[in-house]
């Protein structure tokens, strides 16, 4: 028998929790607000499906949300309290109440949201997640409708993360004495395709690099209202999810800047080895970006960015070594965006100008007057700080000396210091059709003339290259990469593009 959700309006559960109203309903319950009996406190209360309370998977895979939920116990995740069974058989569990509404409904509204209101989301998921994470737990189905926003004293945005219901985490979590199976089978497919990472759209293993993803897509729809793949068909986003390099934020809307470009991109990037390492990292480049657009005027973040509020949400970092790198990384943060504020104070929107990537084709016509007008080498050199290796006139020299008797140790003395001296990153480039030329759309210097191609870039903290991509009829998307590490791109040409 199916009861539906209006018959447990007015029903007391469990002796405590008086049901008042339906406020949700999805696919595994529906939510009511409730009212604790004899504490007179508002509650929320999640009651399982008839149907689905009957099969065992379903209602460990509900237990396992309000495990996920109670254990984390941080501020920005909605806590569980309670765990029980109506008298009809169907379970249910009781959490806070939010009163408020969902991002997915303020991106209804409002399209897009305004570069402070989406720092301010992105920072308050970044925080509760690297929390979970640290616990064991990755929430795996992170979106616009699980992620809700109320005010608490007298800050708004004030976010509070649902739904763990496909979460997974650690065995150690659950009961000791009985062993689970995997509730999501190899190669299975849960979640929301929009907001999946490309592992998951794949059915492989998750890790917490696939939070990272799904909260780059989310920011990537809050600065510009569009999602980076959408298809009536589930299939097709799957595949878009794999294989697909998005648009540009700043591509979408001129009013996104470079630097916030580098750090959705990154979220994004296709291997979940090249995004941030956690949520810590990424949580430290949105407070460098708060700082450098000068946004504490518009928000005040604070609460967020204390570096005493980030080292005491997770208790199993209190005596590891991690801890100072949670310092650090905040730390760097202000050093980055106060040094970018400094130069905005005597030029204006200059670092603005020189980031923001639909500056590309004035740099591009810039770069083509420098190849054609000597005098101007050095100055792009310095920019990018491979000058060094060309200074020494390396051929003559040997001729000047033939006579000396150590041949050896006088090439030794003139190239080793200067290779020593600059940190490399590597690139790798494959893609499923060879021959593509990459190259540099800042500059226009070839990088590599053909793929596959591996070669080494000067490393830069916080850096980052637009990359270009040529081959035959082929319209290609440009990537951002990051010059912190090493860096693989895997292009994958369809040929149905350029077939008539």
């Amino acid at each position: 028998m199916v009861y539906p959700a209006e018959k447990f309006v007015g029903q007391l559960l469990n002796e405590r929790y008086r049901i008042i109203k339906q406020v949700g309903s999805g696919g595994m319950g529906d939510v009511f607000l409730a009212e604790h009996e004899i504490l007179h406190k508002k509650l929320a209360v999640k009651i399982l499906h008839f149907e689905q309370s009957k099969n065992r998977e379903y209602v460990e895979r509900f237990r396992r949300e309000a495990i996920s939920a109670s254990s984390i116990g941080h501020v920005n995740i909605a806590d569980v309290s309670d765990f029980g069974y109506t008298n009809e058989g169907n379970a249910y569990f009781v959490m806070e109440y939010v009163e408020g509404h969902s991002l997915a409904e303020e991106l209804r509204e409002r399209h897009s949201l305004p570069l402070e209101f989406a720092i301010a989301v992105a920072s308050q998921v970044a925080l509760a997640l690297y929390s979970a994470h640290g616990k064991g737990i990755i929430h795996r189905d992170l979106k616009p409708e699980n992620i809700l926003l109320t005010e608490k004293e007298g800050t708004y945005p004030f976010v509070k993360i649902v739904d763990f219901g496909i979460s997974k985490i650690r065995h150690s979590m659950l009961e000791p004495n009985l062993r689970y199976h995997t509730l999501t089978k190899t190669g299975a497919v849960f979640g929301t395709p929009e907001y999946m990472s490309p592992e998951q759209a794949a059915g492989e293993e998750i890790y917490a690099a696939s939070d990272i993803y799904s909260l780059g897509v989310i920011m990537y729809e809050m600065l510009t209202g569009q999602l980076p793949f959408y298809d009536t068909n589930y299939m097709k986003i799957l595949s878009k999810q794999q294989f697909d390099i998005p648009k540009l934020p700043s591509a979408v809307n001129p009013e996104i800047t470079g630097d916030i470009d580098a750090v959705i991109m990154k979220c994004l990037e296709k291997k979940s080895c090249n995004r941030y390492e956690s949520m810590l990292q990424l949580l430290g480049d949105l407070k460098a970006a708060y700082i450098r657009h000068g946004l504490e005027s518009k928000l005040n973040l604070a609460f967020i960015f204390n570096t005493g509020t980030v080292q005491s949400v997770n208790p199993l970092l209190v005596e590891n070594p991690y801890d100072r790198e949670i310092k650090n990384i905040l730390d760097d943060a202000d050093k980055r965006g106060e040094k970018v504020t400094m130069d905005k104070s005597g030029a204006g929107t200059l670092t603005l100008k020189i980031a923001v990537i639909v500056s590309l084709i004035a740099l591009g016509v810039f770069a083509l007057w420098s190849y054609h007008n000597k005098v101007n080498k050095p100055m792009v050199a310095e920019r990018t700080q491979i000058a060094k290796p060309e200074e020494p006139v390396s051929e003559p020299l040997p001729e000047k000396r033939p006579e000396q008797p150590q041949p050896a140790r006088k090439k030794t003395q003139t190239a080793a210091p200067q290779k020593s001296s600059r940190k490399m990153m590597t690139l790798k480039v494959n893609s499923n059709i060879p021959g593509v030329r990459v190259y540099d759309r800042e500059s226009g210097k070839t990088i590599c003339k053909k793929t596959p191609c591996e070669r080494k870039l000067p490393k830069e903290e916080s850096g980052m290259m637009i990359l270009g991509f040529e081959y035959e009829d082929f319209s290609i998307k440009p990537m951002v990469i990051s010059l912190d590490r090493d860096m693989t791109v895997n292009l994958n040409l369809k040929t149905t593009e350029v077939e008539q």
